[in-house]
C-alpha cells in the first residue's frame, strides 16, 4: 500500500508498505478515505520526537472504512465509516476509568514513533487503530468526512484548551497563536459567551482567518500584545489566554495578557525541557497556569461533535489545501513553509 513515512530530518517519502493486519483482538483495520497534516506531524519532522524511525509511517488525523475488526470489537462492524482520535488510551487504567484519558500511562499515539506505542501513521491507504470501541466514533450519513475529521485530534484539542481556561461568559479571551490549534481554540472559545476575543499572530493569512471567525487580530510584528490588549481592557488585561504556540514567548505574552487572578490554558507542545519563568509577576499577579498536556480527545470529543454537527463550530474550514495522497510529499512542503494553513489528503 502506499505510506507517507519519515525518512529523516526534513525529509519524508511516499513508499510501498505492507498492509496492516489484526494483531490484538479490539484491532480495526481501515481504509483511510481522509487524513491531513497536523502540526505535530512537522515535529517529528524536524527531529523533535525521539523513537520515530526511518520508515515510520506518519499522520493521525483521519476518518475511515472499517475493512475488518478484531473478534473482541462490538460498536463498529466492516462497512461503517468512522472518525478515529489520535490518542489510543487503554481503557482500563485508574486514570481511564475516572475519564482523564490522556493521562494514560500506557497511551499510545498514531504514527508517533517507539516511545509512543509504536503505531504506523494514517496517511496511507490503510491504518490499524487498536482499542476501538473506545478510540473510534461512527460518522453519521449525510455527515461529510471533512466536517467532523478534526474532532480526533485539533478541534477537540482546542476545545480542551477551552475548557481548561474555565471560560465564563462575559469574559475577555486572548489566543496567543493561530495556527491550526489556536485557530480551533478561537472557534470553541466562542461558544462559551466572552465579550471578546484577541487573536495574537504574525502571520497575516492567519490572522485574517481568525478575524474571519469574530477574533479581533493582534499583529504581534507591529505592536506589542500585552500592551494592546491591556490597553483594550482598561489596563486590566484579559481573564483568560489560550496559549497554542509552544515557545516561551508566546507563554510569556500569555502570562503577561491576563489580568491579576487571571487564568493561563497551554495546550502548545514544548519540546525543551526546561526555561526560565516570571515567577515574581506570576506570583504577584495571582494567575493560574494549567498545561493540559496531551489533549483529552477521547473525553472530550462527543462534547466536541454536538458543537460541530449543530453548527456552532466549523473546524473545516480552515482547511486551505485539498491534495491527493500521492502529493502528500508536496503537501508536508506548503504545510512546513507556512504556505497552507492546512492540508487535507485523500486516496
Amino acid at each position: 500500500m502506499r505510506a507517507l513515512t519519515y525518512v529523516d530530518i526534513d525529509r519524508v517519502e511516499m513508499a510501498d508498505m505492507p498492509v496492516p493486519i489484526i494483531e490484538e483482538p479490539t484491532d480495526v483495520v481501515l481504509r483511510v478515505t481522509t487524513t491531513a497534516i497536523c502540526g505535530s506531524d512537522l515535529h517529528v519532522l524536524r527531529g523533535r520526537v525521539p523513537g520515530v524511525l526511518p520508515g515510520t509511517t506518519l499522520g493521525h488525523e483521519f476518518t475511515g472504512v472499517v475493512e475488518e475488526v478484531g473478534s473482541a470489537v462490538t460498536t463498529v462492524k466492516a462497512g461503517d465509516r468512522v472518525l478515529a482520535s489520535f490518542n489510543i488510551p487503554c481503557g482500563r487504567c485508574w486514570f481511564c476509568q475516572q475519564r482523564l484519558f490522556s493521562r494514560c500511562p500506557d497511551a499510545r499515539t498514531v504514527g508517533y514513533g517507539m516511545f509512543a506505542g509504536d503505531l504506523q501513521g494514517a496517511q496511507a491507504d490503510y491504518v490499524r487503530v487498536p482499542n476501538a470501541d473506545l478510540c473510534l466514533r461512527i460518522i453519521d450519513d449525510g455527515v461529510s468526512d471533512e466536517t467532523v475529521l478534526f474532532a480526533g485530534d485539533i478541534f477537540t484539542t482546542g476545545y480542551d484548551c477551552a475548557v481548561e481556561g474555565q471560560i465564563h461568559e462575559g469574559d475577555t479571551v486572548v489566543v496567543q497563536g493561530c495556527g491550526p490549534v489556536g485557530l480551533m481554540a478561537i472557534q470553541a472559545a466562542r461558544t462559551f459567551g466572552p465579550s471578546a476575543i484577541y487573536a495574537v499572530d504574525t502571520v497575516s493569512q492567519r490572522l485574517e482567518v481568525a478575524q474571519s471567525f469574530g477574533a479581533i487580530p493582534v499583529d504581534a510584528s507591529t505592536v506589542h500584545a500585552p500592551s494592546h490588549i491591556q490597553d483594550h481592557t482598561g489596563g486590566r488585561g484579559a481573564e483568560v489566554a489560550l496559549e497554542c504556540v509552544g515557545a516561551r514567548p508566546a507563554l510569556i505574552d500569555a502570562i503577561d495578557s491576563v489580568r491579576a487572578g487571571g487564568r493561563v490554558s497551554v495546550i502548545g507542545i514544548y519540546s525543551d525541557p526546561g526555561m526560565e519563568m516570571p515567577l515574581t509577576t506570576t506570583f504577584l499577579k495571582g494567575i493560574d497556569i494549567k498545561f493540559c498536556g496531551t489533549a483529552n480527545i477521547v473525553g472530550r470529543w462527543d462534547e466536541a461533535l454536538a458543537l460541530i454537527t449543530s453548527g456552532a463550530a466549523d473546524p473545516a474550514s480552515i482547511i486551505s489545501h485539498r491534495m491527493k495522497l500521492d502529493d502528500a510529499v508536496r503537501g508536508y512542503e506548503l504545510f512546513a513553509n507556512r504556505e497552507a494553513l492546512k492540508v487535507v489528503l485523500t486516496p
